[in-house]
C-alpha cells in the first residue's frame, strides 16, 4: 500500500518523491549557475543528484522494470511502450548525467571546460525533466484506476 496510491508499492511512492528530490537539485544547480555562486557547488549538486539518480535507478527502477510483464507479452501496448521510452530517455539522460558529472570532476578547475559542454548541460536538463514527467505518467498508468 503506497502513499498517493493503494495500488501501488510504497517503494514506487518513495521513489517518485525521490526523483522530485533529485530534481530540486538540479534546479537549486542551475539557480547556483545563474546567480554566480560558482562552478564548484553547481558541479557538486550535479554530482549528488547524479548519484542518488543512480541508486534510484539499480534499487528501485531496474527491478520494476525487470518486472514488468507487459514487456514481454505485449511490447506494443501503450504501456509497453511508455515504460520502453521512459527507459531509453533514462538512460540516456544518466549517461550524460555520469559524463558531464565526470569530465567536471577532472577539470573542475578549468571554468572553460564546463562553458563548452553548456549545450550538452541544457539538453541534459531538458531531458531529464521530460523523463520526470514521463515517469510520472508512467506511475500514473500503472497505478491509477483507470
Amino acid at each position: 500500500m503506497g502513499l498517493f496510491n493503494a495500488n501501488a508499492p510504497l517503494l514506487s511512492d518513495l521513489n517518485l518523491l525521490f526523483q522530485i528530490a533529485i530534481f530540486a537539485f538540479l534546479a537549486m544547480g542551475l539557480l547556483i549557475v545563474k546567480l554566480r555562486r560558482g562552478p564548484m557547488k553547481h558541479g557538486a549538486l550535479m554530482g549528488i543528484a547524479v548519484a542518488f539518480n543512480t541508486v534510484s535507478i539499480v534499487v528501485v527502477m531496474m527491478p520494476s522494470l525487470l518486472g514488468f510483464s507487459d514487456l514481454s507479452s505485449m511490447p506494443f501496448a501503450h504501456r509497453a511502450l511508455t515504460v520502453s521510452a521512459h527507459t531509453i530517455i533514462g538512460g540516456l539522460v544518466e549517461i550524460l548525467g555520469i559524463w558531464l558529472v565526470g569530465t567536471w570532476a577532472f577539470n573542475h578547475h578549468k571554468t572553460e571546460v564546463c562553458a563548452k559542454r553548456r549545450n550538452v548541460m541544457r539538453a541534459t536538463i531538458f531531458l531529464w525533466l521530460l523523463e520526470l514527467l514521463l515517469g510520472i505518467y508512467v506511475y500514473i498508468i500503472l497505478y491509477m484506476p483507470a
